[in-house]
């Protein structure tokens, strides 16, 4: 472990993407401030950006009807928890990150939506850290009020046909579904106890089948 982190604000993201990946290339991230970034498509980006005009100010049932009733109360916000507590020890490390949408409902509670450009069904359980740390930061938030989270989930754009609209115009259209993601503050107490402890701990092996790691120590046998 080093004497200081490079980085001490662990993203919700990389709890979905990065800790189910190698663990290794997750603590260099944190430890060392050392990670590869993978291109990001920016037509991801593009209608990520046309879902959050399209929606911010919609009634929760225009998500879905399974919703509690209540309206956005915004969208885009950076967040940070205060620091986690481990066994009834503070930690170094805090939680942040932006939510796509943060609703709030009219029984006085509120729910995160995240927005996904991919296929739809059987997303819950890999995207679950993501969306359970924002529930985590909503209620340990370092500024402002706790806000307890009624819902999580996911809405999934699912790319379903084009058409030619003209002859240098197309359109694209979307099945638009929307999956609920458990709501589980002592499970992801356990999941970010396991995530911090392996971070305090010594560097961990490399994934069996961690690229990235592949090449670096190749590199290194070379001595280049």
């Amino acid at each position: 472990m080093p004497e200081q982190f490079a980085k001490t604000r662990i993203s919700p993201s990389d709890l979905t993407f990065g800790w189910s990946g190698c663990k290794r290339c997750f603590y260099m991230r944190y430890a060392y401030g050392v990670s590869h970034q993978g291109p990001f498509p920016g037509i991801v980006m593009s209608l990520s950006s046309r879902q959050e005009q399209w929606y911010k100010t919609k009634h929760s049932h225009d998500f879905s009807p399974t919703l509690p009733s209540g309206v956005v109360h915004s969208t885009g916000k950076m967040l940070e928890s205060t620091p986690i507590v481990v066994n009834g020890e503070v930690t170094p490390f805090t939680l942040g990150g932006k939510y796509d949408f943060l609703m709030a409902y009219d029984n006085g509670t509120y729910g995160v939506i995240d927005t996904k450009v991919v296929s739809q069904g059987g997303k819950a359980e890999f995207y679950w850290p993501q969306l359970a740390a924002y529930d985590y930061i909503l209620s340990n938030p370092k500024k402002d009020e706790p806000r307890k989270c009624e819902t999580l989930g996911l809405l999934v754009w699912e790319i379903a046909e084009a058409s030619q609209h003209s002859a240098d115009f197309y359109n694209v259209g979307f099945n638009a579904e929307y999956e609920p993601v458990e709501v589980n503050p002592k499970k992801f107490e356990g999941f970010i106890a396991e995530v911090v402890t392996l971070l305090s701990g010594d560097m961990p092996v490399a994934g069996e089948k961690c690229n990235n790691c592949e090449y670096f120590d190749k590199r290194t046998t070379l001595d280049l």
